[in-house]
């Protein structure tokens, strides 16, 4: 249950903020709305089927796997020269771009969050500086919680996710129940729409989704 609140709370709280920041790059229509979501689902199979599931599990050390494993299978493939030392660079590379999600990821999911306040009766006016100054407060205690170790965190996010994720899926299935017409959006047809249909607008939508 640790291991799961760490690995799928990044996947699970993503849609917060991915929906909002995509419908600022276009047009909140049917179509756009059914090919978004339809990304969204398939983006969602191909990450854990393929990437983690699949590639992430077969290319490990002894069980250990990530970006430093990933770079020992690689340059022991490789052997010397220059292919080891380019190997090398793509290991810290990946390593550095772990470490800025691991620090801009949690700040946007809390931003985003904290300015749901806004859909509380009675917060409707709340101001982008309160907005600020809450998620400023709620990030520093988390870092400064999670200083302590991944164990005590985890302890917390797994009972989390697992409330989170059931609100999820009673509020899905009850707008679902109300507007079934929305399921058509498994259909993978709708996201090559959207791809075709919105050119260099749709790739970074689709960045926004990865």
């Amino acid at each position: 249950m640790q291991a799961m609140g760490l690995v799928f709370g990044d996947i699970g709280t993503s849609p917060i903020y991915t929906l909002t920041v995509i419908f600022t790059l276009t047009i909140p229509t049917q179509e756009n709305l059914l090919g978004v979501l339809s990304l969204l689902f398939w983006t969602l199979i191909m990450l854990v089927t393929v990437e983690y599931a699949w590639l992430a599990m077969s290319l490990s050390i002894k069980g250990e796997g990530g970006v430093i494993v990933l770079k020992e299978i690689l340059t022991g493939s490789v052997k010397t020269g220059r292919k080891a030392a380019f190997a090398t660079f793509l290991g810290f590379v990946g390593v550095s771009l772990l470490m800025g999600d691991g620090v801009i990821t949690p700040a946007i999911s809390i931003l985003s969050s904290v300015e749901g306040l806004k859909l509380i009766p009675g917060l409707e006016h709340i101001g982008i500086t309160s907005v600020i100054i809450i998620t400023c407060i709620i990030t520093i205690l988390l870092f400064a919680f999670q200083s302590k170790g991944s164990d005590k965190v985890s302890f917390t996010f797994g009972p989390t996710m697992i409330i989170w994720f059931l609100a999820l899926l009673l509020s899905g299935a009850y707008y679902i129940a109300d507007m079934p017409g929305i399921l058509r959006a498994i259909n993978p047809y709708y996201a090559m729409e959207f791809m075709v249909n919105n050119g260099i607008t749709g790739f970074f939508v689709l960045l926004e989704i990865y």
